[in-house]
C-alpha cells in the first residue's frame, strides 16, 4: 500500500530544555511511549548537534564508499552485523560499513585506520563527536521510555551500561538504466533494542503503520528517528511494537547517504517487575542480545528464542 497524508509519525520537539519531573517532561515520555506501543518509532526535532558536524560527517561518508571494494570488505567483527555488507546481487544498491566502539578514540580510530591506513584525522574526529552527541541523545530517549513505564532511574542507568553501540555509514548508489527495482533495503525490523537514524539529503526512509500504510520519513537537517528494536520488544513484555521500515529509491536517481546508531544490549536484561500484569503476564526468559544474535537469529526469531514455553 502507498502512503497517505493522514498516517503520520508522532514527532517530539527536544528543542525546549525538558527537564525530568516536570509536566513537559511527563507529557513527552507519555508521547514516546504511545508512539512505541503504535507504530514502533517517534521522530525527534534536536537541534544540539551542530550544521557543521552533520554536514562534515556526510561528506567524510563519501570518501569513505569511494574507497576499493577490497578495502572495505576489511571491516570484519566477530560480532553479529558489525562488519562490512553490499555486493548483494538481491540488494545492488545497498552498501553499509559498521564503526565498533564509536564513542572511543581507540574504536574510531582502529576503523579509520583500517581503511586509511595513511591517516584520516577529519574521518576520525567526526565519527567520533557525531557518536558522543547521537549517544547522548540515546540516553535522553531511553530515559523517556523507561520514565513513562514508571521505572526508576536506577534501570535506566544499568541498561545504559550494558549497551553496545555502533555507528553506520550507509550509501544506497544510483540506478543504473537496466535496473527497475526502487528497494534499496527490504522491509525489515532492527535486531537491537533501539536505533536512531539521521537522513541525509535525500528522502526514502519508509515506516509501516498498523494498518499497512508505508509512511515517507521525510529528511530534516535537525530530525532524527527513533526507532524501536526487536529487543526492546520483548524487554517491554510485547507492549512496544518493533519498527517496521524500509528504504525506497524514487528521488531522483542520486546516490543516498544516511547515517544510525544502533544500540545492543552486552549482557542480560530481565523483563521489568512493572510491566508484567494480568493484561501483560511474563512472557519471555530473560534476555541477552547477542546471545541470540549469534544463534542464527535469522531461523529463530526473537520472541521464539526467548519465549517461556506455554506462555
Amino acid at each position: 500500500m502507498g502512503s497517505e497524508t493522514e498516517h503520520k509519525i508522532p514527532v517530539i520537539d527536544l528543542t525546549k530544555n525538558l527537564m525530568p519531573g516536570t509536566d513537559e517532561w511527563t507529557i513527552a515520555c507519555k508521547e514516546a511511549r504511545n508512539a512505541f506501543e503504535e507504530i514502533g518509532c517517534f521522530e525527534v526535532v534536536y537541534d544540539k548537534i551542530p550544521l557543521e558536524l552533520r554536514n562534515s560527517v556526510f561528506d567524510q561518508a563519501k570518501h569513505l564508499f569511494n574507497l576499493p571494494i577490497e578495502t572495505k570488505m576489511q571491516v570484519t567483527s566477530d560480532k553479529p552485523y558489525y562488519g562490512y555488507f553490499g555486493q548483494y546481487s538481491f540488494l545492488p544498491l545497498y552498501e553499509s560499513l559498521g564503526v565498533d566502539n564509536p564513542t572511543t578514540l581507540e574504536g574510531s580510530q582502529k576503523f579509520t585506520n583500517l581503511m586509511w591506513p595513511q591517516g584520516n584525522d577529519t574521518f576520525c574526529e567526526k565519527s567520533q563527536a557525531m557518536s558522543k552527541e547521537l549517544v547522548e541523545l540515546y540516553e535522553i530517549v531511553t530515559r523517556m521510555v523507561f520514565d513513562s513505564y514508571g521505572l526508576d532511574s536506577c534501570e535506566h542507568e544499568t541498561n545504559i551500561g550494558l549497551t553496545s553501540f555502533l555507528l553506520r555509514y550507509f550509501k544506497y548508489r544510483e540506478k543504473e538504466s537496466n535496473e527497475k527495482s526502487e528497494i534499496g533495503l527490504h522491509s525489515h525490523t532492527d535486531r537491537t533494542f533501539m536505533s536512531i537514524v539521521h537522513q541525509h539529503q535525500l528522502g526514502g526512509l519508509q515506516v509501516k503503520s498498523k494498518d499497512g500504510y508505508w509512511i515517507d520519513v521525510k529528511p530534516s537537517p535537525t530530525s532524527f528517528l527513533i526507532i524501536a528494536g526487536d529487543v526492546i520488544g520483548v524487554w517491554s513484555n510485547d507492549r512496544v511494537v518493533p519498527c517496521d521500515h524500509r528504504i525506497i529509491m524514487n528521488e531522483n536517481n542520486k546516490a543516498r547517504y544516511s547515517i544510525g546508531l544502533f544500540a545492543f544490549i552486552d549482557g542480560v536484561i530481565h523483563v521489568p517487575r512493572e510491566l508484567i500484569d494480568d493484561e501483560y503476564p511474563l512472557k519471555y526468559k530473560p534476555i541477552d542480545n547477542f546471545d541470540w544474535l549469534r544463534f542464527k537469529a535469522t531461523e529463530y526469531p526473537i520472541k521464539t528464542y526467548f519465549r517461556i514455553k506455554d506462555s
